[in-house]
């Protein structure tokens, strides 16, 4: 069983046996990390590493119990809290480099100005972030059966964010896009993605991130450095609680996929460096991306790194976990999603509006992706869609001119 680790000092891995305990679990991190028993707390809750009571935490528990009782599988993330100071080597030697898989590690002794201090952020500014289960589901579907994670597959997250921080996720917007296994790349910008900020917005919701689905190719990181650029544009233009979805799927531990959600913010330090051009990606796919300081881009010195002059940088080291929740959003995420290879037309629109004939007409016209379809079509005007999506959102009668234009269209 191949765990992750988190901890102050980054993200690790440890392997244990398939029926080992939570006591075994933590030998084993005694003897990797050097952790002493005495002082190591174990949580499923990224919430562990930030809070100012950990006591609290105690969902692992008894060192007797099996990790498959305390709900702990093969790829899981499990948090690591400790007080006393770590020597961390780098993963890898400076000469070494070149040889890693992209995006595993960044050369920052050859890039960053001498003396510049990074640091890593310990809590995300989203405090949670919750997923309408439909629209979660119909993502992860298509891409688990459509195009069986082959490329990678993104979208954009509409929904609100409450004064505590927390991200709820409504919809699911997919724009037209270009995806390889190691590469991805949205079309922003269009009218298509107007219009659905337009419908968002009288919905009274908003951008509130992304959300990426990862390609089968494999690979021994979490993010890479062209994911890492793309989360920290993400966070410079939707806000500082703008969170990223990764959805990825690996070999359970009977050898069968598996398929996990994760959400992560990059630190503010990583938006800024990301902003002031520090990042340079090379073109050809399988490259290592770097760090190169744009006012003297020749000066090789290394950067500082929690107080420690070091030679290399994980991309993992810019990444905070946000808790991960669900719920049933506002409006229903049933009819087909824009821009796939399945169709979306006037005879789904007929399906869908005959499967809920018996329901008000607002509630069958409830549905982000049927209102931005709506929006497409030239027998409604922005102002008649403004008009319909506010009878969806306030469950209010729609009126019967309306009702015969959609219907006349659905051939009903």
């Amino acid at each position: 069983m191949l765990l992750r680790l988190r901890s102050r000092d980054g993200l690790e891995r440890i392997q244990v046996d398939d029926g080992s305990t939570l006591g075994g679990l933590k030998l084993a991190i005694q003897d990797k990390l050097g952790v002493p028993l005495e002082d190591m707390l174990l949580s499923k809750d990224p919430q562990l590493l930030t809070s100012k009571e950990p006591s609290t935490f105690t969902d692992m528990q008894g060192d007797t119990a099996s990790l498959q009782q305390l709900g702990v599988q093969h790829g899981d993330m499990v948090f690591l809290l400790y007080h006393f100071e770590r020597e961390v080597a780098p993963a890898v030697k400076k000469a070494d480099w070149q040889k890693r898989p992209f995006g595993a590690h960044m050369d920052v002794a050859a890039l960053v100005a001498a003396q510049t201090r990074i640091e890593r952020q310990d809590a995300p500014h989203a405090a949670s972030a919750s997923f309408d289960f439909a629209a979660a589901n119909a993502f992860q579907g298509y891409v688990s059966s459509a195009i069986a994670f082959s490329i990678k597959r993104g979208g954009i997250l509409y929904g609100t964010v409450d004064d505590e921080g927390q991200v709820q996720v409504h919809a699911i917007y997919e724009p037209p896009q270009q995806g390889s296994a190691d590469s991805l790349s949205l079309e922003r910008g269009t009218e298509e993605e107007a219009l659905a900020d337009f419908i968002a917005a009288r919905l009274g919701w908003r951008k509130v991130g992304w959300i990426i689905a990862q390609s089968t190719k494999e690979r021994e990181f979490i993010m890479s450095s062209e994911e890492i650029c793309q989360m920290a544009a993400v966070q410079d233009e939707m806000g500082e609680h703008a969170v990223t979805a990764v959805v990825a799927t690996w070999p359970g531990e009977d050898g069968q996929p598996e398929v996990h959600y994760e959400v992560f913010q990059v630190s503010d330090q990583c938006v800024q460096l990301w902003k002031q051009g520090w990042f340079q990606q090379q073109e050809e796919p399988g490259g290592t991306s770097t760090l190169r300081n744009p006012q003297d881009p020749k000066d090789a010195a290394p950067v500082i790194v929690a107080g420690k002059d070091v030679g290399e940088l994980d991309n993992d080291y810019f990444l905070v976990p946000v808790a991960v929740k669900d719920h049933e959003g506002p409006l229903e995420n049933k009819f087909p999603v824009e821009n796939r290879l399945l169709p979306q037309g006037l005879a789904e629109l007929k399906s869908h509006l005959q499967a809920r004939r018996s329901a008000p007409y607002w509630a069958r016209i409830a549905d982000f992706h049927l209102l931005l379809f709506l929006a497409r079509q030239p027998n409604l005007s922005e102002a008649e869609i403004g008009l319909l999506t506010d009878a969806a959102r306030d469950k209010a009668a729609v009126p019967e001119g309306f009702q015969i234009i959609i219907d006349s269209m659905a051939g009903l």
